[in-house]
């Protein structure tokens, strides 16, 4: 039954996108032809050929329309024939006994009164009357459904309560039209069992119940625990692997290196999608295909992660954090703060898609194109260092080969002049003794 509500409400929503699409393009012209009553008076009728769009407070059909009808108002009333589709937006409408859908009737409204012919109704709104006549199906979402006359197949319903009219007890044979009954299947979903009269339903009754849509924090927990553990596991065995991995994805990001990880992104499942058709068509390499379809899932299960790993890396990086324990408690913050996000209705939903396309894309950048430039940056950087390094080693070789020189030429004088010393005062004692034996002689 939800798939169900989902039509419907897809039906409204593209009945209220349908009212606001450019009016001028309508086709509104208006043919007058003479039509010949029983009477030998004539009449002419104005019959609106194209579509018709309608925009005001109070709108009433009286001329028929052959094609589409697109309405917004408070009260609508049709008296006459609609050749195609109505769509119609209002607080209260009225098909009156005149009137003609002969096509599909999508309406949503607060009450619904049918008092004429539809062929099928697709409904959302609190109340929807049948007083007429549909010819096929009814598919509805209301508070409460009255059937007074015949609908031609089967109801689909979400409700309250079903109300019919009973079958007149007489003598003569009742006319179909004159209770409620359905000439199908009734298939309703509702918080109870509803007492349905005999002979109402000409083909089978299937009830469901409404299950209440409950709170449940264990579901969340789940969610948050999942994608949690998903982002670290990943992120650990990127730093087993290859470290340099992790620390080349923290790059500054350009916008020329963006639009080729998007790009990546969408193209990649693309190819390796056709890739598998066209190898599934040769019966030799045929096997290959499981693998192709393996990678793709394996691709499209880490993608958030990645994305997830990838923007708490560029988190790290401006704020300047080298730690791998910090690094884990931001990867825990961003995961959390990403969950937050898709749990916003619409908005969550494009944010998980762009995760993934930006997820798959930093995968396939990271091994087509950035590991490959990466390596030949790092090898022209360490030829750099090992040129700029010889020079300096050679120029402190002869520094110090000039410092061991200076030195010994120093020491050297040093000691020359040390024995200088003690050869002069070696004479001067010589000296003084030669002196100190003449006087003796003396």
């Amino acid at each position: 039954m939800l798939k169900k509500k989902i039509k419907i409400i897809a039906l409204i929503t593209l009945l209220i996108i349908s009212l606001f699409s450019p009016i001028v393009n309508a086709d509104n012209e208006t043919t007058e032809t003479e039509v010949v009553p029983i009477s030998e008076t004539q009449e002419t009728v104005t019959i609106k050929e194209g579509d018709e769009y309608l925009f005001q407070d109070t709108v009433t059909i009286d001329n028929p329309v052959d094609g589409n009808l697109f309405i917004m108002a408070n009260t609508v009333t049709i008296n006459s024939q609609v050749g195609g589709d109505a769509f119609i937006f209002a607080n209260t409408i009225n098909i009156e006994e005149n009137g003609y859908v002969l096509s599909n009737l999508f309406a949503c409204a607060n009450t619904i009164h049918v008092k004429g012919v539809a062929y099928n109704i697709y409904s959302v709104g609190d109340t929807l009357t049948i007083d007429g006549f549909v010819y096929r199906d009814v598919r509805s979402v209301c508070n409460t459904l009255n059937i007074n006359s015949m609908i031609g197949r089967n109801v689909f319903v979400d409700c309250s309560s079903i109300n019919f009219k009973e079958k007149p007890n007489t003598e003569d044979t009742p006319s179909i039209a004159s209770y409620g009954s359905i000439q199908g299947d009734l298939n309703y979903s509702s918080d109870e069992e509803i007492a349905i009269p005999e002979d109402s339903v000409s083909g089978e009754t299937h009830f469901s119940q409404l299950q209440n849509n409950t709170f449940d924090i264990s579901n969340y927990m789940y969610s948050l625990g999942a994608i949690l553990v998903s982002a670290i596991i990943i992120w650990l065995i990127g730093l087993w692997i290859s470290p340099k991995l992790l620390h080349n994805t923290s790059h500054p990001i350009t916008l020329r290196k963006a639009l080729q990880i998007i790009g990546l992104g969408i193209i990649v499942p693309i190819v390796i999608a056709l890739l598998s058709v066209i190898i599934l068509l040769i019966p030799i390499t045929s096997q290959l295909t499981i693998l192709l379809l393996c990678i793709l899932a394996i691709l499209f299960f880490i993608s958030t992660s990645v994305a997830i790993i990838s923007i708490n890396t560029m988190i790290c990086n401006k704020l300047k954090i080298t730690q791998n324990l910090y690094t884990l408690g931001f990867l825990i913050v961003t995961t959390i703060v990403f969950w937050l996000l898709t749990l916003i209705p619409y908005v969550g939903m494009a944010i998980s898609l762009i995760a993934i396309i930006w997820g798959i894309g930093s995968i396939s950048y990271s091994i087509l194109i950035k590991e490959k430039s990466n390596e030949k940056n790092s090898d022209s950087e360490e030829r750099q260092e090992k040129i700029e390094a010889k020079p300096e080693k050679e120029n402190t070789s002869d520094e110090t080969k000039k410092d061991n020189e200076s030195n010994k030429t120093e020491k050297a004088k040093k000691e020359t002049k040390k024995t200088d010393k003690d050869n002069k005062d070696k004479d001067k004692d010589k000296n003084k003794n030669k002196e100190s034996e003449k006087k003796k002689n003396k």
